[in-house]
């Protein structure tokens, strides 16, 4: 069987198909999904192939934290995350010299000063990757301007899913299988149905002691079933919104606070792009437009009256960030 990305192949394929005829977004932008699936592809060879090397020497495998470690409570890095880093960064380079923000860099500077740059989050849910979740996992990536995201590619580390967005031209998902690869109807979420009709994913922080007020008095608020048909609650990783629209999902709340601030600008911006430009909302708890700059929980939404239902629930509308 193949290492690296599964389905890299085809879904370079149908990138350069759609550019020749649907241009479902501009070149740049499929030139960005190009190499953030070749870039993940070298990656997924180098880990493999340092996992090869550590099974020849009779290492165990990785279990002692020699390559996996804790920025924070609830919070990894490992050799692979550190590996995606080096190669999305070569290969946005490549197309476009600017500065590079990224997870695993530097202090984060202030972005809308900077008239354009890429913002690269290596591993969305490294967490998840850790207990084998690929499908709802990787690389992020974003091209900005002044601090507002133009173009953003976001893909799964199994090769599954591949969303792409670009402001004012939409955005599209690809997904390979088995059976095949096609790109989802690009429609917007406007026919998903009511609140009660659907269901919610929250993403809480790994530490509940760190909850922000507003978002446990939603999520408690929401487990009684009054509001909605289900709710679940998952390894945190900001990549769910790419199934909102899909199994009756019309939200994603995500537990964040100034004070132990989760949701970071390369968690964010990539994810908020894709969102709005499908006809959905990212707002903040509060209510209004979500700004990387006064963190806070985070409703990620399929259409504004849903946003405004779970606001009320949280009874945090004009709040501060906390």
């Amino acid at each position: 069987m193949r290492s690296g990305l599964r389905f890299r192949s085809e879904l370079l394929r149908t990138l350069e198909t759609s550019e020749q005829t649907d241009r479902l977004v501009s070149s740049t932008a499929m030139a960005v999904a190009t190499a953030v699936i070749e870039a993940t592809d070298r990656a997924l060879h180098e880990s493999e192939g340092a996992g090869a090397l550590q099974a020849e020497e009779g290492a165990a495998e990785v279990k002692d934290g020699s390559s996996i470690k804790e920025k924070s409570v609830g919070d990894y890095v490992t050799a692979l995350d550190l590996s995606l880093d080096r190669h999305l960064s070569r290969a946005l380079e490549a197309i476009k010299e600017m500065p590079i923000i990224s997870e695993e860099g530097p202090a984060m500077p202030d972005l809308h000063a900077l008239p354009e740059a890429w913002l690269i989050d290596p591993l969305d849910g490294t967490t998840a990757s850790l207990c084998g979740e690929t499908a709802i996992c990787g690389p992020m990536v974003a091209c900005l301007e002044h601090g507002e995201p133009r173009i953003s590619v976001m893909l799964s580390l199994d090769g599954t899913t591949l969303g792409i967005a670009e402001r004012g031209r939409g955005a599209a998902i690809l997904r390979s299988g088995e059976d095949g690869i096609a790109w989802l109807p690009a429609g917007g979420f406007a026919s998903m149905g009511t609140l009660k009709e659907g269901c919610l994913l929250f993403n809480p922080q790994s530490d509940s002691g760190r909850s922000h007020p507003a978002f446990m008095k939603l999520h408690d608020a929401m487990r009684t079933g009054v509001h909605t048909m289900a709710i679940e609650s998952r390894i945190p990783h900001s990549m769910a919104s790419l199934a909102l629209g899909t199994k009756r999902r019309l939200a994603v709340i995500h537990d964040n606070s100034a004070a132990f601030p989760k949701q970071m600008a390369w968690d964010v911006l990539p994810v908020k792009l894709w969102v709005e430009e499908r006809g959905g909302v990212y707002w903040g708890i509060d209510g209004r437009p979500y700004d990387v700059r006064q963190p806070m929980p985070i409703i990620a939404a399929t259409r504004a009256d849903i946003a405004e239902q779970l606001v009320a629930l949280a009874g945090a509308r004009g709040a501060s960030s906390g």
